[in-house]
């Protein structure tokens, strides 16, 4: 893997990456045990190969994944669920 310089923020990326998100720390706020994060995204850079219609990142041919602290295991994204907002509105 390289990484790379950003030019934008205090940290690197890794060239092979197919999606980066550069972002700045907004808030932090102490919750009991735990901080909570929370940051502005200041630059995206996506290959030409995860992006859908309209040159949004298709969360399909992402594929991405997630990382769960407490058990250090990565998880895929599943099936697609309900649309947003819509979901309940027939109960």
């Amino acid at each position: 893997m390289t990484p790379v310089k950003s030019d934008l923020v205090d940290a690197p990326y890794v060239q092979e990456f197919s999606l980066v998100l550069e972002c700045r720390l907004a808030h932090t706020f102490e919750l009991g045990l735990h901080t909570q994060f929370v940051g502005e995204i200041l630059d995206v850079k996506a290959e030409e190969a995860v992006l859908g219609k309209g040159g949004l990142v298709d969360i399909k041919t992402m594929n991405p994944l997630v990382f769960t602290p407490d058990t250090q295991s990565y998880y895929g994204v599943g099936a697609f669920v309900g649309k947003a907002f819509s979901v309940g509105k027939t109960l």
